[in-house]
């Protein structure tokens, strides 16, 4: 009788001792089971958080390319024409020959006469100067429609040169790929970087300039001749092109 109760207390012991660890076995595989659940969920959660954060970040990179179009386009609305003057410093004949070189003075100014950037003095050879332009018009239908980035054409001055010069060794205005100071100091928006960059693209690409709704976009160069002390008003119109004019001194701005 002894003898089976102490088996049956040692089975029963047994049977705890299972249990027990059968029981801290289960214990600590929930409380893993349930670290690594939260540890999921966590990582679910900074996973939707960095989707909805890039999704932000797109909004808001698509949002500025909004603003700077109509930024943009704000300028080019309220730019019509740019206005520049041209003043005969100095002019002379070379020793030994017929040859003439004429140092002039370049500087552009706003509607109210002030400088939009320091003069600028150039020596060109001979006495007809030529002011070479840029200029990119819109379809017809997009400038009847007003639109707010294509209602007008566009034009940059590139360069200044005398009649015994080659263009390339001109005098440079709107550096290419930059935006005229006319239209904003700083650096240009990517839409405005675009707009300047893509000008041979639009003159050369029909399927380019077609998506752009661009009519055509080419280059002019009108000249004048230089006369020693005179003034010359240099008006460039988004829809009349370039014109070159003598001022008398009842008509020079101050």
């Amino acid at each position: 009788m002894i003898a089976s109760l102490a088996r049956l207390v040692g089975a029963l012991l047994g049977l705890t001792l299972v249990a027990a660890i059968g029981g801290g076995a289960w214990l600590g595989y929930q409380a893993f089971y349930a670290k690594d659940l939260a540890m999921q969920r966590k990582e679910a959660e900074l996973a939707e958080q960095r989707a909805l954060v890039a999704r932000l970040e797109e909004d808001n990179r698509a949002k500025q390319q909004r603003i700077e179009r109509l930024e943009t386009a704000m300028r080019l609305l309220k730019i019509d024409h740019r206005v520049a003057y041209i003043d005969v410093l100095d002019q002379q004949r070379q020793p030994g020959g017929d040859d003439v070189r004429t140092t002039v003075r370049y500087v552009e100014v706003d509607d109210d006469g002030n400088e939009l950037a320091p003069p600028r003095e150039l020596t060109v050879d001979g006495d007809v100067l030529y002011v070479d332009y840029w200029v990119i018009k819109f379809d017809d239908e997009l400038v009847e429609q007003g639109d707010p980035l294509r209602g007008a054409s566009i034009c940059l001055l590139r360069r200044l040169f005398g009649e015994h010069q080659q263009p390339s060794e001109g005098f440079a205005v709107d550096a290419e790929g930059t935006r005229p100071v006319v239209y904003g100091r700083g650096e240009a928006s990517e839409f405005q970087r675009e707009l300047w960059e893509n000008f041979w693209e639009y003159a050369t690409n029909p399927a380019t300039a077609q998506a752009a709704g661009v009519r055509a976009a080419h280059g002019e160069a009108p000249y004048t001749k230089l006369v020693p002390g005179q003034r010359y008003k240099i008006e460039l119109r988004a829809s009349g092109g370039l014109s070159i004019e003598p001022e008398d001194d009842r008509q020079r701005q101050p």
